[in-house]
This record gives structure tokens, sequence and C-alpha cells, in this order.
């Protein structure tokens, strides 16, 4: 970072921005992005990765959430025999397993 002027009313530097690395002028010390663009996307990176992190982190803690199950089916099974079979088959296609 490479300050340019001293002066108090027209301070800024000339630095690289943290998603892209291209070259801007900011005026404040805090910036970090050349833009609102650069700063989202980078926003978005983070989060992915917090996330995925979590997923892997709690995955086998929460089987019946993230695996078999989360869909149209419930720990208990419905009273009818129509409304049973049709929420299996819905969980077949959205498993896409072979249907018999």
């Amino acid at each position: 970072m490479k300050k340019i002027k001293d002066d108090p009313q027209t301070r800024f530097w000339v630095t690289t921005c943290k998603y892209c690395g291209s070259t801007f002028i900011k005026f404040q010390n805090a910036t970090k992005y050349c833009s609102d663009k650069c700063r989202d996307y980078s926003t978005l990176e983070h989060t992915e990765k917090r996330v995925r992190k979590h997923r892997k982190k709690h995955r086998s803690q929460t089987d019946s959430y993230w695996g078999l199950g989360s869909g149209y089916l419930h720990g208990t099974p419905k009273n009818d025999f129509k409304e049973e079979r049709k929420a299996i088959m819905m969980e077949r296609r959205r498993l896409k397993l072979p249907a018999k």
C-alpha cells in the first residue's frame, strides 16, 4: 500500500483488490475491494465455504436430515395406504431410484 498524498483533505492510497487483484484508489483505510460487486462475490464465497464446513462437520450426526427421508417420508407412516405409497414413490423419484 503506497500513500500518495499526506494532506488530510486529499488523502488516498493506491492498493489492490482482495478479490480480483486489480489496482484501485481507496479513500478509507478499511476498504478492501474495488467495487460492491467484488465485495458481494467475496462474501458469497466465504459463506459457501463456511456452510460446506458446517455440513461436513454435522453430516454424520444428522444423517436423517441430510440423507434418506429428508424429502417426502417422515418418522411416522400415514394412516391411508394410498397416501403412504404416493409418498414412497415421490421419494423414489426424488432420489432417482428405479421403480419396481
